[in-house]
């Protein structure tokens, strides 16, 4: 290797409380400094504040044996985007310096990003075999869908969904009281708390949904009977990302289990995780959780290169997948800043491994590599095909290898 890579996380926000530094997602920042060092990598973490646009100076965060330590930081290789933004003007903040950082050095962002769930939605229902894994899902607007109109066809409700939300946070599950009258609405705010109300009238429940709505984007879905014979509900949640050679692989899988009687399975909101197929052994049998890890392994593959040849080029997925009693899989959401956090929760420490190496890995083959052209693989037809890069939607981010 000709130089030493820089490799810069950027963070929504770096908050300092005295002369220490809260850096987001603390334990994987560590991790991927700490092995950065061995890898012969520079890994600093910066945010829209870090960069004094006058002198044209970064100054990042390292980790060393007192910690996070600011210091003076050469323009990133690679730009690895971990920005999890709680407002508007930190999106700006961060767009404007990766503009400024472009202008003193052409560095290339470890993978893209996705839009909302409505278009990832969309753009995977135009891949065959993965249609009849999606629930059926429409665009929701308050006022423009009433409630009644929503609930009639759907005998155990909907579920809303916002398009970018996160963390179960802002998910509602709409369904009829026992009684035929009125709406129950379960699930969690924008702010992760609990949400349990109960509507008299449809026009009630029209009118709260339009104020916690207002100015959001949301998707509607039928509300699947994803849950155990314990009443907790739980999903599939796989990391995907590519390795040294610039290839997909499965990093690993848990399976999260929400409490009984709430609508998510999340961790954020009081979820607790397991060994995918352990967990899922324990649900089906031992034969048939091993045929359906081995389904969900073949989806979630899918999945990413379809992704990519509709997006642009990728470097990681977390996916979540529901499985019904009978066996019916279904894709709930595809994220492409995934957590890894559960794979310690449940002490997997070669997949928590890996999950760190990876994106090291994988820049040390992006900057590694100069690429003009971009191999598409169709999985369906065991066939490659090979773009100028230019003829990409979003050509500077393509997929190079997808196998």
């Amino acid at each position: 290797m000709s130089h030493t890579i820089t490799l810069a996380v950027v963070v929504a926000a770096l908050v300092r409380q005295g002369d220490r530094l809260s850096v987001p997602e603390p334990a994987f920042c560590k991790a991927l400094s700490e092995l950065g060092k061995r890898r012969g990598i520079d890994v600093y973490v910066c945010s829209a504040d870090s960069f004094d646009a006058e002198p044209g100076r970064l100054t990042a965060w390292r980790w060393g044996e007192a910690g996070w330590s600011p210091g003076a930081a050469a323009p990133p290789d690679i730009v690895y985007d971990r920005s999890f933004f709680t407002s508007f003007a930190q999106r700006l903040a961060a767009n404007r310096l990766l503009q400024r950082l472009r202008l003193l050095k052409r560095y290339r962002i470890l993978g893209g990003g996705l839009p909302g769930k409505a278009d990832v939605h969309e753009a995977l229902r135009r891949h065959p075999e993965l249609a009849g894994h999606l629930p059926p899902s429409s665009r929701f607007q308050a006022g423009e869908h009433s409630v009644a109109e929503l609930l009639k066809p759907h005998a155990h409700g909907v579920v809303l969904k916002p398009s970018a939300g996160m963390q179960g946070k802002g998910v509602v599950h709409l369904a009829r009281s026992l009684q035929g009258e009125g709406v129950i609405a379960k699930g969690r705010s924008g702010s992760n708390r609990v949400v349990q109300r109960q509507f008299a009238s449809d026009s009630a429940c029209d009118r709260w949904l339009e104020r916690v709505t207002d100015g959001v984007s949301y998707i509607v879905q039928p509300y699947l009977m994803l849950r155990g014979d314990d009443d907790k509900p739980f999903d599939v949640r796989l990391l995907l990302q590519k390795d040294g050679d610039g290839r997909w692989t499965i990093t690993g899988s848990v399976v999260r289990t929400g409490q009984p009687g709430t609508l998510t399975s999340n961790l954020h909101g009081g979820g607790s995780a397991e060994p995918a197929l352990q967990a899922l052994a324990d649900k089906f049998g031992a034969p048939k959780a091993e045929r359906l890890l081995s389904r969900l392994h073949t989806i979630s593959m899918q999945t990413a290169v379809q992704l990519e040849n509709e997006f642009g080029r990728l470097a990681e997925l977390g996916l979540d997948l529901g499985i019904e009693p009978d066996g019916s899989i279904w894709l709930l959401e595809a994220n492409s800043k995934p957590g890894r956090s559960s794979f310690r929760l449940i002490r997997d420490d070669a997949a928590w491994r890996l999950a760190v190496e990876r994106p090291l890995s994988y820049a040390q083959w992006l900057v590694n590599r100069s690429l003009p052209f971009a191999t598409v693989a169709d999985s369906k037809h065991n066939r490659t095909a090979t773009f100028i890069s230019g003829s990409q939607k979003r050509p500077f981010n393509v997929q190079e290898v997808h196998r």
